[in-house]
């Protein structure tokens, strides 16, 4: 991992945050450029193949986001030990988040079998549910990869190191637009696998990725470091104190995204052309919010290293400098959706109904973009400390409580459609942001004890 040494008047400040930010900013953008890739590929097959993978993904995540909210709880730990100087609790704790990313892809495996069921609960046209079912399978099969992705990742983090997922991530995505390329399209000499190919592609992507992490992980350095290659052992009492952290977050993503999928649901019987609009939209979103992500990731990791070395002034400090950078940051992506919203919806889709409709939803994006970068940020901060049982039972309050009975409201009792139903989900982003930023603000976190 590569050391810089931070003046005294420096930490915390700008400098350090966006030192271990940058990368992981990087990553996020590197990431929603493959998924905003596989969305325009997808996209030229046509709004019904579009609509089907993007309803799928969004599942597919929704399934996923309790194991990688479980296994994400191991970056608190990191960070607090590795600022505390307890390097030799951080390989035995590691290989705990190990073996919870192995029952979960072998859980989300046996699972795959379902996914037919799963997409007929959503209720969508019957071709989208054909298209997606299939896309769905596959994915969930190949779950295993992407919670070994995120277990490796947190390790990486917390010990400050954002430059190797990164650099994973790059290659990771780089054989997905090739695969994406070769499989949807029958070129390079492969069949011609539509969407299915896609699917493909991404599982092979994040296979990739995840066996060059687990070797990262079991280096000679890290070995040397952290025990990676002695402290394999199952060890129950670490297990229980990784799930009392990594619960409460796991819970929180699944049932965020599942209010979500409830979300999209609804969408998905307005009709095609809004879900095809609903898909779009949200691929164009990633790419405000995803950066701020990694922010977050950066928060995370600095105020569990100040928890740790007892600099709680320090935490405090890297915690106000990543909300700033953030705040800039959502304030130019709200001006940029503003004014072309309706040129960024027609790079994805060109039908005229799809680019109508998700261009409405970007405008409403661009109105909640600095307090959903507000939220995600003291998330984050709140996470690095271990404040993660709060902010599941108010994600969690309001995603079921507020996002999802305004979204109803305005596009189906008001007749807004999808741009209403967006609408509602602009109230409750603006909600949950002020709620995380004054609980980041009220330092009720500082007595927190992982």
């Amino acid at each position: 991992m590569e050391k810089r040494v931070f003046e005294e008047h420096q930490k915390g400040g700008y400098a350090q945050v966006w030192h271990i930010a940058y990368p992981a900013v990087l990553t996020m953008i590197s990431q929603t450029i493959m998924s905003f890739t596989d969305a325009v590929m997808v996209g030229r097959l046509g709004a019904v193949e579009l609509a089907g993978v993007g309803l799928a993904g969004t599942l597919v995540w929704g399934l996923y986001s309790f194991f990688n909210g479980l296994v994400n709880g191991l970056n608190p730990f990191v960070a607090q030990d590795y600022g505390a100087k307890r390097f030799h609790n951080i390989g035995p704790m590691a290989w705990q988040g190990v073996y919870f990313a192995v029952f979960s892809g072998i859980f989300l495996f046996v699972m795959s079998s379902y996914s037919s069921y799963f997409f007929r609960l959503m209720g969508p046209d019957e071709a989208v549910q054909t298209v997606g079912s299939a896309y769905l399978k596959i994915r969930m099969r190949g779950g295993m990869f992407i919670v070994l992705w995120m277990c490796f990742s947190a390790f990486m983090r917390g010990l400050g190191d954002t430059r190797t997922p990164l650099k994973i991530t790059v290659v990771a995505n780089i054989i997905n637009i090739v695969g994406d390329y070769a499989l949807i399209y029958g070129k390079l000499g492969f069949p011609k696998l539509g969407t299915e190919g896609a699917a493909i592609a991404t599982i092979f992507a994040n296979g990739v990725g995840a066996v060059a992490f687990f070797v990262i992980f079991l280096s000679a350095r890290n070995s040397k470091d952290y025990s990676t290659r002695t402290a394999w052992r199952p060890k129950l009492s670490s297990m229980w104190r990784l799930a009392k952290v990594g619960l409460p977050i796991g819970l929180q993503w699944f049932l965020d995204m599942g209010s979500f999928i409830i979300f999209s649901a609804l969408i998905g019987r307005i009709g095609i052309s809004d879900l095809a609009a609903n898909e779009a939209a949200i691929r164009l979103m990633s790419l405000s919010f995803m950066p701020v992500y990694g922010l977050s990731i950066a928060a995370t990791t600095l105020v569990g290293q100040y928890i740790g070395s007892e600099e709680m002034p320090l935490a405090v400090r890297s915690g106000n400098s990543a909300l700033r950078i953030g705040f800039l940051y959502t304030l130019f992506i709200a001006f940029v959706f503003l004014i072309f919203a309706g040129k960024l919806v027609s790079i994805i889709n060109s039908d005229p109904e799809v680019v109508r409709v998700g261009a409405g939803i970007i405008r409403m994006a661009a109105i909640f973009q600095v307090f959903d970068g507000f939220g995600i940020v003291s998330n984050g901060c709140l996470r690095g400390a271990g404040d993660t049982r709060w902010a599941m039972f108010i994600g969690v309050g309001y995603a079921w409580f507020l996002f999802l009975p305004l979204a109803y409201i305005g596009g189906f009792k008001l007749g807004g459609g999808a741009v209403g139903a967006w609408a509602g989900a602009t109230v409750y982003i603006i909600a949950l942001g002020l709620t995380f930023f004054f609980r980041f603000k009220s330092g009720k976190w500082q007595s927190i004890k992982i």
